[in-house]
């Protein structure tokens, strides 16, 4: 079974992009991943701007993603970004915002 997740950046005009995480979402493997590798703004961008992940490898960092995946969903404000991660049956929530990341258990 896996364990979902939403991964989000907030951006300076204070949207969110968002994507979608199938695999291994809870935070002693996805949280430590997001603290470990996608540290700045510009990697956290990165990392959601090629739209819906499969997995992040644990030995490198790496994002695994769909061929066919969704584009990064971009939301108005944090009420949308929580209705997202419920709608992709997230349990996780991970956001990148004012430098860290945080993460919320849905």
């Amino acid at each position: 079974m896996s364990t979902r997740a939403t991964i989000a950046v907030r951006r300076p005009d204070r949207t969110y992009a968002a994507v979608y995480l199938h695999y291994d979402g809870y935070p002693e493997h996805t949280g430590e991943i997001l603290m470990q590798s996608y540290q700045t703004q510009t990697a956290a961008e990165e990392l959601v701007s090629y739209g819906d992940l499969r997995c992040l490898n644990r030995e490198t960092g790496e994002a695994e993603r769909f061929s066919d995946g969704d584009p990064p969903a971009k939301l108005p404000t944090n009420d949308s970004l929580i209705d997202f991660a419920r709608n992709c049956g997230a349990r996780f929530v991970y956001v990148f915002d004012d430098g860290a990341w945080s993460y919320k258990e849905l």
